[in-house]
């Protein structure tokens, strides 16, 4: 059996301490599989900061509750929406969140990357790649990316690519 793909897409949004960006939820009854997973720098918000977002991808024991949900094919520029890359229908479950306050419960750490956010650096626009293989998200789990505890300045979105 054949699966469709999907890309979740996370749209720019500021950074800060602690800040889980979202969350991707395996609700349905069968394994997803993440293939790529990239934070995307927003160079359209000037910022004169010298740190680094310091992120974490984490897989996550429980759906997020609170933010924002993910629509389904949806148009807008500044919503979070999961978005079919063939014909085949998003399986019943699957759930993304923008900014969850609570749920995603943190589960293991799967990759870290700092992300430095300065506009001015034009080598800087390459997107992050958090995967350098495939990552099984099995139904009742979900995956996530939580900055780590220091301040740091600008915007951020991600893409999520899976089947």
């Amino acid at each position: 059996m054949r699966y469709g793909l999907y890309k979740l897409f996370v749209p720019s949004q500021a950074v800060g301490a602690a800040k889980v960006f979202f969350d991707l939820y395996n609700g349905s009854d069968r394994d997803l599989t993440v293939s790529g997973v990239e934070a995307i720098k927003d160079g359209s918000q000037a910022v004169t900061g010298t740190l680094a977002a310091q992120l974490f991808l984490t897989r996550t024991s429980a759906v997020g509750t609170g933010g924002t949900a993910a629509t389904a094919e949806g148009t807008g520029l500044t919503a979070a929406t999961i978005t079919k890359l063939d014909t085949r229908a998003l399986p019943e479950g699957v759930t993304a969140r923008l900014a969850p306050s609570g749920g995603a419960t943190a589960g293991a750490v799967v990759a870290e990357r700092q992300v430095f956010t300065e506009e001015t650096n034009a080598a800087d626009y390459e997107p992050v790649q958090f995967l350098d293989s495939l990552l099984v998200v099995p139904p009742g789990t979900g995956i996530r990316i939580v900055q780590g505890s220091v301040a740091s300045v600008g915007n951020l979105g991600f893409g999520v690519t899976f089947y």
